[in-house]
């Protein structure tokens, strides 16, 4: 028959009350003096150690030595799993941390190469040199296929929806924000136009690539970290015994030939 929840309840108080009134005469029969506050709620650290003592483990919190392990993985990965002795979890977590910054390197020569690709473009097939120019100008001379017609459909277009009512502040507005002189440029042809568009979009997605890489190296961090926590204080795995040995004797059936063999042992 199961006992409902209730009723264990009480057998197990009136129990650990029983042997409470037994140890509390016992020690009062002996002249020792106990507090009952202390025996009904003893402090919490005495039983945490006790409980440790008992077990022979260490305490799950975050000591100095966990602490020093958790930030040798969060500065670099498996630094925290080498100091354990955890040498394959530390080899795969500086691999991936290898290949993380490789990719990062890479994908940074990627955007550095193709931004000089589109500058280059730019100045041999639409005449305007952007090495000095911000991100939104260099935007817009890859939207319209010339600065005569940004002036038209941009420069005009504000003006009159500002100063329609107004020809004098109409012209003063386009003069003062048209692009003309060395910021002109045209492009020779629509091949040319969206050559640098493309290569303007490559720029950005190797730019995106190389802050992903950023990312990865801070999840394997984490990850890195979390794992090391997780571990410390365990002992490490010994390592398996490996032997190898060379045999060599005579061939079974035939006393003229030799065999030679390597066996490894793992």
């Amino acid at each position: 028959m199961r006992a409902r929840p209730f009723l264990l309840a009480a057998l197990l108080s009136a129990l650990v009350a029983a042997l409470t009134l037994l140890w509390t005469s016992a020690a009062e029969s002996q002249g020792i003096g106990v507090s009952r506050l202390a025996l009904e709620k003893p402090p919490l650290d005495a039983v945490v150690a006790a409980s440790h003592e008992g077990s022979g483990t260490k305490p799950s919190g975050l000591g100095a030595e966990r602490a020093r392990i958790l930030l040798q993985s969060l500065t670099v990965p498996g630094w925290g799993q080498a100091t354990m002795g955890h040498t394959h979890a530390a080899a795969l977590f500086a691999f991936v941390e290898t290949g993380i910054w490789a990719g990062f390197v890479t994908f940074r020569i990627q955007e550095s190469m193709r931004e000089d690709s589109y500058l280059n473009t730019a100045q041999l097939f639409a005449g305007i040199d952007l090495s000095g120019k911000d991100e939104e100008y260099r935007r817009t001379v890859g939207e319209y296929a010339s600065s005569d017609e940004y002036n038209r459909l941009v420069v005009y277009r504000d003006a009159a929806n500002l100063y329609y009512s107004d020809p004098v502040k109409y012209r003063e507005y386009i003069a003062e924000h048209s692009i003309s002189g060395s910021d002109a440029w045209s492009w020779d042809s629509y091949q040319s136009f969206q050559r640098y568009t493309e290569e303007r979009k490559q720029t950005r997605r190797a730019g995106l690539r190389a802050n992903s890489m950023l990312g990865l190296a801070i999840a394997n961090r984490l990850v890195s970290a979390i794992h090391a926590a997780r571990h410390a204080g365990a002992p490490p795995k010994p390592p398996k015994a490996q032997t190898w040995r060379i045999d060599c004797g005579p061939a079974p059936g035939d006393l003229t030939a030799m065999r030679v063999g390597v066996s490894l042992r793992y």
